[in-house]
């Protein structure tokens, strides 16, 4: 019988946040770098995106000290959490590249990956769809193609073959590629398991942390450098890996890093109710032009039916880059009713978007050493930065070994896995492994959309990276993902947040300090 409950572990490494009293308890607020000790870190990290987050469990399983540190206030929160959450095979990879080698690798690793680190996985294959005749004409290509980059399981489908795996796909169809080997995942615990299990075994995390800038060491071969905070707090770093996404180019003008072009690719997104899953059965997806990948059609891990992205260029520090609009919206509904009849009647119940790190010096580039010695730039990592994760982080390493001398130790009492409590309760519901007998508050449902009970929201609470906003407990969770988008539920969920953390409802925010749910004057009249 799987048993419910939080994933306490003796935790060797600290999460701390950088946010004013009383948005979380003392004990988990930062306001001193002696809170982390005083010795150097021997990698330091910026950027705790599902990139960032891989590498930190990936360098856990050495004897170093490791630091993990974001401006925004969960990991995962950037990029990261607005994505297709496709593990991709990486068929329709450019042969020969960096990226088409490490989707390779990572795509024979992830089944056992996700087992370990209790991320929901669902191999459900998927179709690539085509709707006119010139794509009809690139199938063969695209079979080449993938066969070049070792996946050798693809094969072309007639119009007639996919309408009897999908009876809903459009009346345009041609015909079509399929890919036994596409898989959906859940995006936002990729990131969480990552770090949760480097924290275990470490791994310093520190959130809602702003780098102003980054004081450079003058010793020569090995110097130690600081990173400096929003708050003047002083990081001390033998090795700093820039992984920061759309903010890396900031970072690198701080330590005088190569010359590199990045801008926001903002992918639009419309989520349907689960009433529309039925509508399909594999992820059915564009033929890719030279610019994007184009708007898919897929099923969620979650239960739901997704659209998008589109794929719009945006200036770096654009504050629209991830707005919805009225205009990208209809291109996401316009392309997916492209792909399946009857998409457009279907009840949509959220559209996001989220922006993606367009690189026009191409995908993956790495550069050691770039500027000083001891730093790493990772940039361009666009839509298969989760598929990639876990290959990429070790490929870093290697390459960390062999430029920036990392000496590298196992450290045997490292964990590589999560405890089966740590399967998130809306995949392995506790109600269905006795586990109300055991603990009353998994039989209290609190939202109601989503059938989440009040004690999966107090495990999320206590569970190792302490989450403190409403939208990392609704990344763990699923409450407020449903029909009623929170509507019903964000109340007594607030309630129990509050009860359970100390922290009064007039300080608990949606997405970190800055966004409270109560507004300035409201805070009196609510108490």
């Amino acid at each position: 019988m799987t048993q419910f409950g939080t994933w306490q572990p003796a935790t060797r490494g600290k999460v701390l946040y950088s946010w004013p009293r009383g948005a979380c308890e003392e004990e988990l607020r930062f306001t001193d770098p002696e809170q982390l000790g005083s010795e150097p870190y021997d990698v330091a990290i910026v950027g705790a995106g599902v990139v960032g987050c891989g590498l930190a469990y990936w360098l856990s399983q050495y004897e170093l000290r490791v630091l993990l540190v974001d401006r925004l206030h969960d990991v995962g929160e950037g990029t990261s959490k607005a994505n297709s959450a496709i593990i991709h095979t990486g068929y329709d990879a450019k042969p020969g590249t960096l990226e088409s080698k490490l989707l390779r690798k990572a795509a024979a690793d992830w089944p056992d990956l996700a087992a370990r680190l209790k991320i929901p996985l669902n191999p459900i294959g998927g179709i690539m769809m085509a709707v006119t005749d010139e794509q009809e004409r690139q199938l063969e290509a695209a079979k080449k193609n993938a066969h070049t980059n070792r996946v050798t399981d693809v094969r072309i489908l007639s119009a007639d073959e996919i309408r009897e795996r999908e009876p809903n796909a459009s009346s345009d169809v041609r015909g079509g590629l399929l890919v036994p080997g596409e898989s959906l995942g859940d995006p936002f615990m990729a990131s969480i398991a990552y770090a949760e299990v480097a924290l275990v075994n470490g791994v310093d995390i520190l959130l809602g942390t702003g780098i102003a800038g980054v004081e450079l060491g003058q010793a020569p071969g090995a110097p130690l450098h600081h990173l400096v905070t929003d708050d003047g707090h002083r990081l001390p770093a033998r090795r700093i890996v820039n992984a920061a996404g759309l903010g890396s180019r900031r970072l690198a003008d701080d330590y005088n890093g190569g010359a590199f072009d990045i801008n926001p690719r903002r992918g639009q997104f419309v989520l349907f109710d689960k009433c529309a899953r039925s509508l399909v059965r594999h992820m059915l997806l564009p033929v890719p032009s030279t610019h994007t990948k184009g708007v898919l059609v897929s099923p969620t891990i979650f239960g739901n039916l997704l659209a998008g992205p589109t794929a719009e260029d945006l200036p770096l520090d654009d504050p629209a880059a991830t707005h919805t609009t009225v205009e990208g919206i209809r291109r996401v509904m316009e392309g997916g009713s492209r792909l399946v009849s009857g998409l457009a009647r279907q009840p949509v119940i959220a559209t996001y978007a989220g922006a993606r790190c367009a690189c026009s010096q191409g995908s993956y580039v790495i550069r050691y050493n770039d500027g000083t010695p001891g730093v790493v730039t990772l940039t361009g990592v666009r839509s298969t930065g989760l598929s990639a994760s876990i290959s990429l982080a070790r490929h870093l390493i290697v390459g960390m070994q062999k430029e920036l001398g990392l000496e590298l130790s196992p450290d045997t009492a490292a964990l590589d896995a999560r405890p089966e409590s740590a399967w998130p309760g809306w995949w392995r519901r506790p109600f269905e492994n006795d586990a109300t007998g055991a603990r009353a508050d998994h039989g209290r449902a609190v939202c109601f959309c989503e059938v989440i009970s009040e004690g999966e929201i107090c495990d999320a609470l206590d569970s190792p990276l302490k989450p403190r906003t409403m939208d990392a407990l609704k990344r763990r969770t699923r409450s407020m993902m449903g029909r009623c988008q929170g509507f019903d539920c964000q109340v007594p969920l607030a309630e129990i947040v509050s009860s359970h953390t100390g922290i009064t409802i007039s300080q608990l925010t949606k997405n970190g300090p800055g966004s409270e749910l109560v507004a300035p004057g409201q805070a009196a009249v609510t108490a």
